[in-house]
């Protein structure tokens, strides 16, 4: 009969088995307060979707340049408005197919296949940034782009994420086509 070989005891065993119960407690300590942060972030979510309903009434708020029409209501002369924009409102229909496949490609690539905020987007956005140290990649949607020039904030950590909730809200409110056509009016081409 074969007889197990002799060992020193279990003390080699000891040092090994207080590391993996040091690091497990350390894991189960980082999982729980994972857990808990998100059930914070979300109860405050919750909490703010009902108590910041979206403004939509400021869906409309640019102002148009001034518009001489003829007797048809053709334009015969347009004038800068008051921000000294040229803003001339047009319907989607009415834009070149070739303008919103541009504009998509250039500003928000995933437009149709997220709910306002781009998670892949800022995921590279933060992987970019963390790695230049300085901001160099941005991660707004058209969506957010709406909501920031509806809500002219100062360009800061806070700002970004309330345009991230507000944009989150204004897809709630409209469609998609809608928020392009919002943003082909608003946006300063």
């Amino acid at each position: 009969m074969e007889s197990w070989p002799v060992t020193r005891g279990r003390e080699h065993l000891i040092r090994p088995i207080r590391q993996i119960g040091r690091i497990g407690r350390i894991l189960r300590f980082l999982l729980l307060a994972a857990a808990v942060s998100a059930v914070v972030l979300a109860a405050a979510f919750g909490l703010a979707w009902h108590l910041c309903p979206f403004p939509v009434e400021r869906l409309r708020q640019w102002s148009t340049s001034p518009a001489v029409l003829d007797a048809k209501g053709r334009p015969m002369l347009s004038l800068v408005g008051p921000d000294e924009q040229w803003r001339m409102p047009v319907g989607l229909a009415d834009v070149s197919p070739w303008l919103i496949q541009a504009t998509i490609a250039v500003e928000d690539e995933r437009f149709y296949r997220h709910p306002g905020v781009d998670p892949l987007a800022v995921l590279r956005a933060i992987g970019q940034n963390v790695r230049a140290r300085r901001i160099v990649s941005g991660a707004s949607t058209l969506d957010m782009q709406v909501c920031r020039m509806m809500e002219n904030r100062p360009r800061t950590g806070r700002a970004k994420l309330v345009e991230m909730f507000r944009a989150l809200q204004l897809n709630r409110h409209r469609s998609k086509e809608e928020i392009l056509e919002i943003y082909l009016n608003a946006a300063p081409y």
